[in-house]
C-alpha cells in the first residue's frame, strides 16, 4: 500500500507500507528522472526523505533556471548546499536566523558518548565515592528508565514497530497460569476454580476465557482480580524491552539530550496503577536523579555535555506533611510483645531503633551497627553513650546517642545479637502485625525526645538530623507528660532473660 505525499515538478515522494517476517513498517520511496533516466531512493523516516526532495528539487532546477555569474569563497559542494538550505526555508526565515537558533540551541561537544556508557561511569563513579548501596540502587533505576526512554524516542517507525513487536512476544510470556491464579485468589474460589479448569482439560493460560466463562460470576470476578494483579506485576517494562533490540540499533548519544526529551521523560512516569500520573515527590525524586547525572556529565573534568538539560525543569514544592509517630499506649505494645516474641530476639533491635532512634533498613545504620567489629566498644554501657563512626552514620559524620536509662535496661536485660538468625523474617512479622511504616520507629524517637527534654539541639545532634528538620517535622507532636513517660518503658522487674547464643 502506498500513499502520494509530495509530488514538485521533477520529483516525487511516496509513502510505502511493506510487510515482512510479520512485521509491517513504513518506508519513504522519492522518485525523479536525471540525465534521460528513472531513479528513485528509500529512506527510513519522511524528514530524510523530504530533505532529499527539496535538495534534488534545488539540483534538477539549476538546468532550467537563470544562474548568476558571482564571485565567492564558496566552493561548488557548499554553494549547492547554501542553495538547498535556501529552498528549504522558503519565505518563512532567513539562513541567519536558522543559523543563529542553531548556533543559541545546539553545541556539538568535542567528545561524544552513548548515554549508556554514561550512565554506567556516573555509577562507577559514585560507588567509588561510598555513595550508599540503597542510593546507588536507586540511580540506577532512575537512569535505566531514562535511558530506555531516550533510545525508543531515538527509534525510526519501522524500530518501533519491532519493538512494539517484541514487546507483545515478552507480554506473552507473562501470562499467568491456572495454577498461578489458584494459589494467590482466595480461599473460598479456590474449589470452584480449579475445578472448571479440570474440566477444561489443560492448565495453559490459553484456557483461561472457557474456564472464566463456565464460572459464577463472583468466582469468575475474583480470578479476573488474582490474573490482573499477577500479569501487571510482570508487564515487561521498557528497560526489558530494549534490552532485546540493543545492538541492532544505534545508541543515542549523551549530546542529544534536550531539556524537552528529560521533561517528556518526567511526564511519561506514571502511578502504582499505571494509569494515573506520577505524584510530584516521584517528579521530584527523578528529576534530581537526572540532574545529578547530567551535572557530572557536565563538569569541567569531562564536559560530555554544554550544560545540563535537567535544570530548566520545574521542581515542584512538596509538603511532607505530619509523620507517623507511636502512641505512649503503642510503644509499650511494641516492646512487650518483642520481649516475648522468639525469647526477645527482637528486643535489642526495636530498643536501639525506637529509644536511640538509629535509621533502619537493610543499608541502615542499625545493620551497620549490628555487622560492625568493634560493636561492643561502640554501645558503650558503662558511659552510657553509642558511638556513631563516619562509616556507619548516613550523613558520614561522627555522633553520639546518649543510652537513657530505660534503653539500658533493655540492653542489660536482654544481652543477645542485634540481628538474630532469620532477623528479616522476624522483622517483617512484627512491623506487618504493628503496621509499622518506614521510619515511624525514627519519627517517635524524635517527637518523644522533643517532649521529654525540650531540647531541639540535643535531638538533631543525637539523632544526625538539622535543627531545621526537627522544628518543621517533630516539635509538639505529642505532650510532655506522655514524652516523660515514654522514657520510662523498661523490662518488667524479674522478669527471667534466655541468652541465645
Amino acid at each position: 500500500m502506498s500513499k502520494q505525499i509530495t509530488s514538485r515538478a521533477r520529483v516525487s515522494l511516496r509513502e510505502i507500507e511493506e510487510s515482512a517476517d510479520g512485521y509491517t513498517y513504513k518506508t519513504f520511496l522519492v522518485r525523479w528522472r536525471e540525465n534521460g533516466k528513472d531513479r528513485k531512493k528509500r529512506f527510513k523516516n519522511q524528514a530524510e526523505a523530504e530533505g532529499f526532495v527539496l535538495t534534488k528539487e534545488v539540483e534538477l532546477g539549476n538546468e532550467s533556471v537563470s544562474l548568476h555569474n558571482t564571485v565567492t569563497r564558496l566552493s561548488p559542494d557548499q554553494v549547492r548546499e547554501a542553495e538547498s538550505a535556501f529552498q528549504r526555508l522558503g519565505d518563512r526565515y532567513t539562513i541567519s536566523e536558522a543559523v543563529e537558533f542553531f548556533l543559541s540551541n545546539f553545541t556539538r561537544p568535542d567528545f561524544t558518548i552513548p548515554i549508556a556508557k554514561a550512565v554506567r561511569a556516573f555509577l562507577e563513579a559514585k560507588e567509588k565515592d561510598g555513595v550508599r548501596p540503597r542510593s546507588i540502587v536507586q540511580l540506577e533505576s532512575s537512569l535505566r528508565q531514562f535511558e530506555a526512554f531516550a533510545f525508543i524516542h531515538g527509534l525510526t517507525e519501522g524500530e518501533k514497530i519491532a519493538l512494539e513487536s517484541g514487546r507483545a512476544s515478552l507480554a506473552k510470556q507473562a501470562l499467568a497460569t491456572p495454577e498461578e491464579i489458584a494459589r494467590k485468589m482466595p480461599k473460598e474460589h479456590r474449589a470452584p476454580f480449579r475445578a472448571a479448569v479440570r474440566e477444561a482439560g489443560e492448565g495453559s493460560p490459553a484456557v483461561l476465557p472457557e474456564v472464566l466463562a463456565a464460572l459464577p460470576a463472583e468466582v469468575r470476578n475474583a480470578a479476573a482480580d488474582t490474573r490482573e494483579d499477577i500479569e501487571r506485576k510482570r508487564h515487561p517494562s521498557d528497560w526489558q524491552i530494549v534490552a532485546e533490540i540493543r545492538g541492532n540499533v544505534s545508541e543515542p548519544d549523551l549530546h542529544t539530550v534536550t531539556t524537552p526529551l528529560v521533561e517528556a521523560f518526567l511526564r511519561s512516569l506514571r502511578g502504582k496503577d499505571g494509569i494515573s500520573n506520577a505524584s510530584r515527590k516521584t517528579w521530584n525524586n527523578f528529576r534530581a536523579d537526572l540532574h545529578s547525572f547530567f551535572a557530572w556529565c557536565a563538569d569541567s573534568q569531562r564536559r560530555w555535555l554544554p550544560n545540563n538539560p535537567a535544570s530548566p525543569i520545574v521542581k515542584f514544592k512538596v509538603s511532607r506533611g505530619i509523620p507517623d509517630i507511636l502512641s505512649l499506649g503503642q510503644a509499650e505494645a511494641l516492646m512487650n510483645h518483642v520481649s516475648s516474641f522468639e525469647k526477645g530476639a527482637l528486643v535489642p533491635y526495636f530498643a536501639l531503633a525506637l529509644f536511640a532512634g538509629l535509621r533502619t533498613g537493610d543499608d541502615g545504620e542499625l545493620h551497620k551497627l549490628a555487622n560492625h567489629p568493634e560493636r561492643g566498644k561502640l554501645i558503650d554501657l558503662d558511659n552510657g553513650v553509642i558511638h556513631i563512626q563516619p562509616e556507619i552514620s548516613k550523613t558520614g559524620q561522627y555522633r553520639q546517642v546518649k543510652i537513657r536509662e530505660n534503653l539500658s535496661r533493655w540492653l542489660v536485660a536482654y544481652p543477645l545479637p542485634i540481628l538474630p538468625v532469620n532477623h528479616s523474617r522476624l522483622i517483617k512479622g512484627v512491623r506487618a502485625q504493628f503496621k509499622l511504616t518506614h521510619d515511624i520507629l525514627r519519627h517517635t524517637f524524635f517527637s518523644m525526645h522533643i517532649a521529654a527534654f525540650e531540647s531541639v539541639g540535643r535531638a538533631a545532634l543525637e539523632g544526625g538530623n538539622t535543627e531545621g528538620i526537627i522544628r518543621r517535622h517533630y516539635l509538639n507532636m505529642t505532650s510532655a507528660g506522655e514524652g516523660k513517660r515514654f522514657w520510662e518503658i523498661q523490662p518488667a522487674t524479674g522478669e527471667k532473660i534466655v541468652q541465645i547464643a
